[in-house]
């Protein structure tokens, strides 16, 4: 235990030294026309609360996170001695709460927390300042966030809420995006090391296609590799496997999609769906097919974490699983992540103090310990794992995905991922057709990089 502790903070440190100057540069530069709002909005960290505020949240989380958040809301309002209610009020989505927050926006009753896609706050920040500057607040000496507790944040993701100096956002939650892997079914298949490199990882779910196409349990026929997935983080992680996947900032003015890295890429995925060792299954979601051995990887995020393990206990699945990196070729693992944050609608100097007061509660150790041990979410600040050495004891694989987030690297922050998104997955979708041959590959690649650009110039 004392020993992940080390290697985190190890990790922390020297992410911190290398790149926060780099990054505070890049985060600059990364929304075409970034402008700081002419209205900036000033803190009042010391703002007199009056008792009795009522504040509303809103969030996009679903499940048993939506009911872990409640209970949360109620605790707070029971035990803050500020006399602060909070509302809180789940969307259902990520997708429905923007477009939510967007339509509040406009007709003036926006609400005054919110957590957020961290893109979708940039944009918001960005482009009408609806949102306060929260700096006065985090480096208040007596509630903010002190120096050494934010060295434990990971820096990638504490300098993406940033806009022209000014901090709009604080995290509140990592999706990393990630392979499930069955330890147990590979080393009974002969692999004991999870797999590097690309073909490695192609050698070990060729051979776990091979044994269920020649088993006796002919239901199983043309499963047992990798369960073929066209989401945009997924293909934009093979991408960079073969050292491509560069997504330009939006100021630079045109997208680079077909490169040689990129061909290698798409190829590599062609081949390993044309060779059977990657399929598609009728089921939406991949958490049966992994408990019952039809597949060896699927792609997933910590946000299967809780259904993956519900799953297991329906199917009576005792394998032992775990999480990698996407190989890559390099030998350095690949890890790309989406955040959600926090942010506070401009309203009155103590509305926006009792909004603080609430977030800074929402990420505290107590809270974060609690959400990790019932949601399996990661914390937003790693030095929670203090307080969780038992958790992370009876469950590895999560300990595992903790020591992956220091080196995860966000989605691209600009205006137009979305498009790209939508534009990868169709390229992935068209690998998946027979009838797309190796020779296509290029003329796919050309036809996404002059959408995407065709899209920019519509912007």
């Amino acid at each position: 235990m004392i020993k992940i502790i080390l290697l985190l903070t190890f990790i922390l440190t020297a992410c911190t030294v290398q790149n926060t100057a780099a990054s505070e540069t890049a985060t600059s530069t990364l929304i075409e026309e970034i402008t700081t709002p002419t209205s900036s909005p000033t803190a009042s960290p010391t703002a007199d609360l009056s008792s009795g505020q009522v504040l509303t949240f809103w969030h996009p989380w679903t499940g048993m996170k939506t009911d872990s958040i409640a209970a949360l809301v109620e605790e707070y309002n029971e035990s803050n001695q500020d006399g602060i209610t909070i509302e809180v009020i789940a969307a259902g989505n990520s997708d429905y709460l923007v477009s939510k927050i967007t339509e509040a926006i406009e007709s003036g009753s926006a609400p005054d927390i919110v957590a957020a896609p961290s893109i979708f706050l940039r944009s918001v920040y960005s482009e009408q300042g609806s949102f306060i500057g929260l700096d006065d607040y985090v480096n208040d000496e007596n509630l903010g966030i002190p120096a050494e507790e934010q060295k434990t944040i990971p820096v990638s993701f504490w300098n993406q809420d940033i806009v022209n100096g000014v901090r709009y956002g604080i995290p509140a939650e990592y999706d990393v995006h990630f392979l499930f892997y069955n330890q147990t079914w590979a080393q009974e298949l002969g692999f004991e090391n999870t797999p590097t490199t690309s073909e490695e990882f192609l050698n070990q779910a060729c051979t776990a296609a091979s044994y269920n196409a020649g088993d006796s349990d002919d239901e199983n026929n043309g499963t047992g590799g990798w369960i073929y997935n066209t989401n945009s983080v997924t293909m934009l992680s093979w991408m960079q496997v073969f050292g491509g996947g560069e997504i330009t900032s939006e100021t630079q003015r045109g997208f680079e999609f077909n490169t040689k890295e990129n061909q290698d890429a798409l190829e590599f995925l062609r081949t390993i769906y044309q060779l059977d060792c990657a399929w598609s299954g009728k089921e939406g979601a991949p958490y049966r097919y992994f408990s019952k051995r039809y597949a060896l990887f699927y792609s997933g995020s910590i946000d299967d974490w809780y259904q993956q393990i519900t799953m297991d206990e329906i199917e009576g699945n005792s394998d032992e699983w775990t999480v990698i990196a996407y190989p890559g070729n390099e030998g350095s693992p690949i890890m790309n992540g989406e955040s959600l944050s926090y942010g506070i609608f401009q309203t009155t100097s103590a509305r926006e103090q009792a909004a603080w007061n609430f977030i800074r509660w929402m990420i505290s150790n107590d809270v974060q310990t609690a959400l990790a041990e019932e949601t399996f979410s990661l914390p937003v600040n790693l030095a929670v794992a203090q307080t969780l050495s038992d958790f992370m004891n009876e469950n590895p694989a999560w300990q595992r995905a903790l020591t992956y987030l220091p080196l995860t690297k966000p989605t691209p922050v600009i205006n137009s991922w979305e498009l790209i998104g939508n534009l990868l997955e169709d390229a992935g979708w068209q690998l998946s057709l027979y009838t797309v041959k190796e020779a296509d590959i290029p003329t796919i690649l050309e036809n996404l990089e002059a959408m995407a650009n065709e899209g920019m110039d519509g912007n």
